[in-house]
């Protein structure tokens, strides 16, 4: 049986719903998996659009994606419950970025993911 090919829009709006729903940053296997009929390799093209237009936010040391906005800098993630939350620090992203161009080093990007504990995971 041959599947009907998505349009990319809708495949795009249900991987969005489930980065936005999720607590912990999701990996691209997770959410093909929670999707009906929709192959691995659309959710990849579809979270690569995601990521270009800064609503999703790859975690490089988790192999995952969190939702996040165009405004987001900073992604801190709990190390021990996973929990993350989305950060926008446009002062210290513009201090980094001075920092490198202090060094004659031309930045394409800076997005910082950050691990640590939760209030709730404290001691």
């Amino acid at each position: 049986m041959k599947l009907k090919r998505r349009k990319a829009f809708v495949v795009d709006e249900q991987v969005w719903k489930v980065l936005s729903g999720s607590k912990q940053p999701v990996g691209a296997y997770q959410i093909a998996n929670m999707l009906p009929r929709v192959a691995a390799a659309q959710v990849y093209r579809a979270l690569e659009r995601l990521v270009s237009t800064g609503k999703a936010k790859r975690i490089a040391a988790r192999n995952a994606f969190v939702a996040g906005s165009p405004q987001t800098d900073v992604i801190v993630i709990c190390r021990k419950c996973g929990a993350f939350e989305p950060l926008e620090c446009p002062d210290a992203i513009d201090e980094l970025g001075s920092h490198c161009n202090k060094r004659s080093f031309q930045i394409n990007q800076i997005f910082l993911e950050m691990t640590g504990t939760c209030q709730d995971c404290k001691p």
